[in-house]
């Protein structure tokens, strides 16, 4: 009688066991995939949504991003500096996007943000990525304190020119 007690007990716990490992190589699965589960107060179902927004940044993209933005910032202080010498020093916000802001510059200055924003891609391009992938990088820094200073790195090695 008390051998099949622990029977029942071992084939329980065995159960139990078993359950967990799928539910962790389940979870995980998810999780590598980039899903998340969302449990809402409000809404008593379970929703799944990407928890990875960014693919992951090699060491490699992260050394050509720094590259890429310590060139584009170097250009975009030369043209902050050529619009203050030629106006009263009012220099307005030198961004690419959206573009219909730039109708609303003076024509000289809105010629040189225009050729500052071509460079602009085409150092994002000569650097092998989409100006979508270059954006993605740049706001994943923000919440990603390895690839920030993995960059951080980069363009302080940049900086000092080595």
């Amino acid at each position: 009688m008390m051998n099949s007690s622990l029977d029942i007990a071992r084939l329980g716990l065995n159960r139990m066991l078993s359950q967990s490992l799928i539910v962790a190589f389940l979870s995980t699965m998810g999780l590598l995939c980039g899903l998340a589960p969302d449990f809402s107060a409000s809404s008593p179902t379970l929703i799944f949504s990407s928890s990875a927004k960014a693919q992951a940044v090699s060491d490699d993209e992260a050394s050509r991003f720094a590259r890429a933005a310590y060139t584009i910032e170097k250009r975009r202080q030369t043209v902050v500096e050529e619009i203050k010498n030629r106006t009263s020093g009012n220099v307005p916000d030198i961004t690419c996007y959206p573009p219909e802001r730039l109708e609303t510059l003076d024509a000289d200055i809105r010629n040189d943000v225009k050729s500052f924003c071509d460079f602009s891609r085409q150092t994002i391009q000569s650097n092998q990525f989409s100006v979508g992938r270059f954006l993605e990088i740049r706001s994943s820094q923000a919440s990603d304190p390895s690839l920030k200073q993995r960059i951080d790195r980069e363009l302080l090695r940049l900086q000092s020119g080595s």
